[in-house]
């Protein structure tokens, strides 16, 4: 029978079909109900888990500051001592008067020096404190009391570095819970003093009882070594230890998340109460400054609150959404069952690659018959759509590969292209403007002391290891500072700054050279014990150079490199000569613009190699307190 000789239907098989198709309907609706909540009920305990730990890491950081705050006056009256001195016991008491008062989270401070030596050991420690009634002082050097010998002083006297102390009850201080930043003073790698600051930690357990984390929620603090520093129970303060608790209770769980805490780690867990009950979500992040960690406690239900609150509003949606879905498909089922298996069995065919299906049997008259035609009509056309998408894909992947290519050799030469160049090259990408032109710019160059003679001791990879080690742990700060690596050699660099200020970039070049010795001192401190200490010589100068390109041209080709050239940079690589035993030496033009800023030693004229007239050199000591 011809399509034109169907008769349009007129009657609906709801009654066959409607009692299956409603069933159908409902288990793909639960299916989607129940997959839709178990994604959300996961999203809204993840959101909660990354709210209880961004809870404990902004306490961590906030406690942190304070801690750095509080660090900061010790540290800079060591660091200025070292150059000043210490005078008499006066000079020391008005000294941490001045270091405290702008401080009030200090309770005290102490100045001690390092005994002198002789058959009598002279000692001498001054100590200043906050009383109700103003700054109190008193003296440490008595021999019964022996400072040297205690932790406070022999600890960082040691390790030549500041240490924070492990929190104590102050017995004088009636039983304030405190802790102790100790930071040496050092002059040519020796230790000729410590100053202390001690900091009460009452506020702490104050801030952390209050601490909001919901209706039952609390939260703790362990020292380093697990110790309870704040807890919800006062008798467990310095009395008791997360790996205390674990033996007492046989808590393993405890014993592994206090070890994650003390290693300094963070997340969230779900344990069983420390304090008994039912289970909490914890969540913990380090407090780095002095290794510390910061807990916060949720009780498992109202961490949950919401996953439950959202399973109950999703039944009542989903019951209402099945109960509309019913009629809807009542109205809609009758006529549209057999044609749907033919439109189903002809898509079948379609998917699986069968792109010369055609549907047939429908009668025509109704929306489903025009559906029908209109499948015929979509399936000749894709099937003349995909024979186009193929050839285009193949084109496309053709293209793609050779923009792949092009962006590998991109990015391999992006490595060896200076900042400066890409600078210029993406101001005017057609044609860029690398011809050398009249620039200020501060010149850096570093050389390593006595590399030659480390290359005859060192061998090959274990040279090449500690140039690299030593270089990249400066890459940071020569970033930082907007610095731009022009030249390399096996022992050297030479960095060039600029900037629109003339004297910022000076500025930014000698606290580059301050920076790059800092970590060299950390560097040879880690590396300690394995290799011997390197020393690093710096030059800097300042004033106009030529920079751009400098092109050279032969018979193999033509090689370009990119720099600054002229007497200013001559100037500087002559002054890094110049600097011995880890100098930063710089330029008349340098010290001009970064006066006021670092702290310089006049050197007086130097003759300089190949520099006609002599050139006033000066050193920089370290840079000025603000």
């Amino acid at each position: 029978m011809s399509e034109m000789a169907l008769r349009p239907r007129w009657l609906r098989l709801r009654s066959r079909f409607v009692i299956f198709v409603l069933s159908g309907v409902a288990v793909v609706a639960l299916a989607m109900a129940l997959i839709s909540h178990q994604e959300a009920s996961q999203a809204l305990l993840k959101a909660s888990q990354e709210h209880l730990l961004s809870l404990a890491q902004a306490q961590a950081a906030e406690l942190g500051r304070r801690l750095e705050s509080v660090s900061a006056a010790p540290r800079g009256l060591a660091l200025s001592l070292e150059q000043v001195g210490v005078r008499d016991r006066d000079f020391a008491l008005t000294m941490l008067r001045e270091h405290m008062s702008g401080n009030p989270r200090i309770f005290g401070m102490a100045l001690a020096l390092a005994p002198a030596g002789g058959p009598t050991r002279r000692l001498f420690s001054a100590y200043v404190y906050r009383t109700p009634q103003g700054f109190k002082s008193m003296d440490l050097d008595s021999p019964a009391y022996d400072y040297p010998s205690q932790n406070w002083y022999l600890i960082p006297a040691l390790l030549g570095r500041p240490v924070w102390s492990e929190p104590y009850f102050d017995e004088g201080g009636g039983g304030v819970l405190m802790t102790t930043y100790s930071a040496p003073m050092l002059a040519q790698g020796q230790v000729k003093g410590v100053v202390t600051a001690d900091v009460s930690l009452q506020e702490l357990e104050r801030e952390v009882h209050s601490l909001d984390v919901g209706n039952r929620g609390y939260a703790f603090v362990l020292t380093q070594q697990g110790t309870f520093l704040a807890a919800p129970f006062r008798e467990w303060v310095m009395r008791q230890s997360i790996f205390s608790l674990a033996e007492q209770y046989q808590r393993p769980d405890l014993r592994n998340l206090g070890q994650l805490m003390v290693r300094g780690r963070s997340g969230v867990l779900r344990v069983p109460d420390p304090r008994g009950g039912p289970p909490v979500w914890l969540a913990f992040a380090p407090v780095k400054e002095v290794g510390w960690s910061y807990v916060v406690a949720a009780p498992e239900s109202e961490v949950l609150a919401p996953v439950q609150s959202l399973t109950r509003h999703q039944l009542y949606i989903a019951g209402v959404g099945l109960l509309i879905m019913g009629l809807v498909i009542l109205v809609m089922v009758v006529g549209l069952t057999k044609p749907v298996q033919l439109l189903t069995t002809g898509a079948r065919r379609l998917a699986s690659g069968d792109l010369g299906s055609r549907v047939s049997g429908i009668r025509p008259g109704d929306e489903v018959g025009e559906l029908a035609d209109s499948f015929n009509t979509m399936a000749g056309d894709l099937q003349a759509h995909v024979a186009e998408l193929q050839r285009k894909r193949k084109e496309l992947e053709d293209s793609l590969h050779r923009i792949e290519l092009l962006e590998n050799i991109q990015n391999t030469l992006n490595k060896f292209v200076p900042t400066s160049v890409k600078a210029r090259i993406a101001e005017a990408p057609e044609a860029p403007d690398l011809n050398k032109r009249e620039t200020d710019v501060s010149v850096l160059f570093l050389d390593v002391a006595g590399y030659t003679r480390m290359s005859e001791q060192v061998a090959g990879e274990e040279m090449n290891f500690l140039i690299e080690r030593y270089f990249s742990s400066f890459l940071d700060d020569i970033y930082q500072n907007k610095g731009d690596i022009n030249e390399t050699a096996g022992d050297g660099l030479m960095i060039i700054f600029q900037d629109q200020d003339p004297g910022q970039h000076a500025v930014s070049a000698v606290r580059c050279a301050v920076a790059i010795q800092n970590k060299v001192a950390q560097v040879n401190q880690e590396l300690k014990g394995r290799f011997q200490p390197v020393t690093i010589n710096i030059g800097v100068n300042s004033g106009a150079a030529q920079v751009g390109s400098s092109r050279f041209e032969g018979l193999a080709g033509t090689r370009w490199t990119f720099t600054a050239s002229g007497p200013v940079t001559n100037t500087a690589a002559r002054l890094g000569a110049l600097a011995t035993q880890g100098q930063i030496y710089i330029g008349p033009e340098t010290a001009k613009r970064v006066q006021g800023r670092f702290a310089l030693k006049d050197m007086g004229p130097q003759q300089l190699k190949n520099v006609a007239q002599p050139v006033q050199v000066f050193q920089v000591l370290g840079p000025l307190n603000a």
